[in-house]
Formats: structure tokens, C-alpha cells, sequence
């Protein structure tokens, strides 16, 4: 099922289904920020930031792939890599306030591409290419919004996810850290 032109951008009434699918492609992080493995809790907290302007996790970041019935199929949240520190910090002020959690994650990117935080699709959902439909989606996205790059980070224990990206065009980058498991940085170069 294609759903080219299916694709919007987030609203925040999107709240009461988007936090959930996002927290599959986010579940282990997620659970580190709120120091426990309580999914009902770490729906509260992506609801939290989805709803609110500025912020990693925000709406205003977020698109959203509709299937035929009208529902929300899939979610990618991405953002100018180079705001990264500045819609960062929203979260790590609620963490130390909240959780006591003083944690500082590695910085997902460098900057200078327009980043991909997180893709996921509702299991009901998977394998009819909404994952693959989004990610093309955000790259026509950036380069309309001028980026030269596309990057995101991929875990080295989902070589599937790793085969998805390469397939679309992402070459490997560094080798690097994050939120205690060993990433691939993969960019796409637009230019």
C-alpha cells in the first residue's frame, strides 16, 4: 500500500496516538530519562513534550503517515540538527526535576543536516512501506528546506533498520556511543 501524499505534519490533538508509536522506536532511552521501565509512565512524558512547542519530541517536528482508514500508521520526528542543543534542553531540565536524573546523553548529532530522531511504525501497520514512505518524505522535506544532509543514528544491533537506510540511499558514518548502546551515524547527502 503506498501512501505518497498521505504525509502530514503533526498536530498536537495528534497527542493521544503519536507518543505511543514514537516510544517503540524510543522505548530503552526513554526509560534511562524516567529511570524505570514503566511504558504507561513514559507515554505521560513523550505526551508531555509531543503537546509542547520547543522541544526534541515537539509536534511542531513530527510528521505523520494516514492509512486509508484515516489513522495515524506511522510517525518520523526530525529537526534542523544544529537546534539539537537548544530543543535538548527542555528534556534535561524535566529529567533532573522530575526524575532526579542528572544524566548528559551524548549529542545525537553535530549539527549541519536535518536530523532524523526517530521513525516508527504502528505494528498493525508494518511492512506495507509507510517507514520507508516517511523517511523519503523528510529527505524531499530537507532538501526543500535547503539542508545539505540527511542524518540519523542506527543502532548496530538492528542491521535491518541499517539495510532500510542504505537502501534508500544512507552511507555509513562514524562508529560512535549513545544512551549506552553502539550507533552508526548514516547520512544521506543531498547536494
Amino acid at each position: 500500500m503506498a501512501i505518497q501524499n498521505k504525509i502530514r505534519k503533526a498536530q498536537a490533538s495528534d497527542a493521544h496516538v503519536v507518543p505511543e508509536i514514537m516510544l517503540q522506536a524510543m522505548g530503552d532511552i526513554i526509560f534511562r530519562f524516567i529511570q524505570k521501565e514503566d511504558r504507561k509512565e513514559a507515554i505521560h512524558f513523550l505526551t508531555q513534550f509531543f503537546k509542547q512547542k520547543g522541544n526534541l519530541y515537539s509536534y511542531e517536528n513530527t510528521f505523520v503517515a494516514i492509512d486509508d482508514s484515516g489513522n495515524i500508521a506511522g510517525s518520523l520526528t526530525g529537526y534542523d540538527g544544529d537546534q539539537f542543543v537548544e530543543l535538548r534542553r527542555p528534556i534535561l531540565d524535566h529529567i533532573q526535576e522530575q526524575y532526579n536524573n542528572t544524566m548528559i546523553l551524548e549529542a545525537e548529532t553535530a549539527g549541519d543536516e536535518f536530523y532524523i530522531d526517530s521513525i516508527a511504525v504502528a505494528p498493525i501497520a508494518r511492512g506495507k512501506g509507510i517507514g520507508t514512505e516517511l523517511l523519503h518524505y523528510a529527505i524531499a522535506h530537507a532538501r526543500q528546506c535547503g539542508f545539505k544532509k540527511v542524518g540519523l543514528l542506527v543502532d548496530l544491533k538492528n542491521p535491518n533498520a541499517q539495510k532500510l537506510y542504505e537502501r534508500i540511499g544512507f552511507k555509513l558514518g562514524h562508529k560512535m556511543p549513545f544512551a549506552g548502546g553502539e550507533y552508526y551515524h548514516m547520512y544521506i547527502q543531498l547536494d
